[in-house]
């Protein structure tokens, strides 16, 4: 019986290395990519990325850096059983600006050292800024 659950225990091992194997592969060819740019683009031999993809025998899985590379460079996901591997890349500006910006009426609010309120008079809005020299 240890045996058997052995060998049910690779071939289900097998089974997910053979679907993210061609998970790669697909994702490679749709982004119109070869072995070698891909190679190239995530850092490692084409080699490597030759095993990534095999689909018969055991397959090369890559380590998690390196798959997240793969996604980020293929701009997709891969999903192993339940578990979805995508990265979102976010700009380094996006980064800096607050989540929210809530200005209220006739209320001064300081943001790093400048002061910005807003006034609303006879039909317009006045919004000033002050900022320390």
């Amino acid at each position: 019986m240890p045996v058997f659950l052995l060998s049910m225990s690779n071939t289900i091992d097998i089974e997910w290395k053979q679907k993210l194997a061609e998970q790669i592969r697909q994702a490679r060819e749709s982004a119109d990519l070869t072995q070698d740019e891909l190679a190239d683009l995530i850092g490692v031999s084409r080699q490597m990325v030759v095993n990534y993809e095999k689909t018969k025998g055991i397959p090369g899985v890559p380590v998690i850096d390196v798959l997240a590379r793969i996604a980020v460079e293929l701009e997709t996901r891969f999903k192993i059983k339940d578990l979805i591997i995508t990265v979102e890349q976010t700009s380094t500006r996006l980064r800096s600006v607050p989540k929210q910006l809530r200005l209220d009426f006739e209320k001064s609010q300081t943001f790093g050292g400048a002061v910005i309120s807003i006034t609303p008079r006879e039909g317009q809005i006045l919004i000033s800024a002050k900022i320390p020299a």
